[in-house]
């Protein structure tokens, strides 16, 4: 699966988001601030790993968030274990992150969500 194709299907699972054009428009999970990315090349975008996958997270869709590529460096940055941050600390955050992720969470019906991916394929 390329790129794009697992920001889309993270997209379809977020209800700030909304198909304009070529382009999935929405809101960062990490800043809420606004977030646009091309449906075919993921340009303006990355997906995010809410809880770290060196910290127990999985790829599942609620565990995947779209974020700035810089919110999602200031992120690494600031919770690297190496810092020396509590484990209490990132455990709250990551709290937040995982509560607004599920305020956000959209059920997708199977034939909207093949929908959506033909389109990504034709462009």
């Amino acid at each position: 699966m390329t790129p794009a194709e697992r920001l889309s299907r993270v997209a379809e699972t977020d209800s700030s988001f909304r198909r304009v054009g070529p382009n999935w428009v929405g809101k960062c999970l990490i800043c809420n601030g606004p977030l646009a990315f091309d449906i075919r090349t993921a340009e303006g975008a990355t997906l995010e790993h809410i809880r770290a996958r060196s910290r127990g997270g999985s790829d599942d869709p609620n565990n995947l968030g779209i974020v700035h590529g810089r919110c999602n460096w200031e992120k690494g940055v600031r919770w690297d274990p190496r810092k020396r941050r509590s484990d209490e600390e990132y455990e709250a955050f990551i709290a937040r992150l995982i509560d607004r992720r599920q305020n956000r969470w959209r059920q997708v019906p199977p034939d909207l969500a093949a929908v959506h991916r033909l389109q990504t394929d034709r462009g």
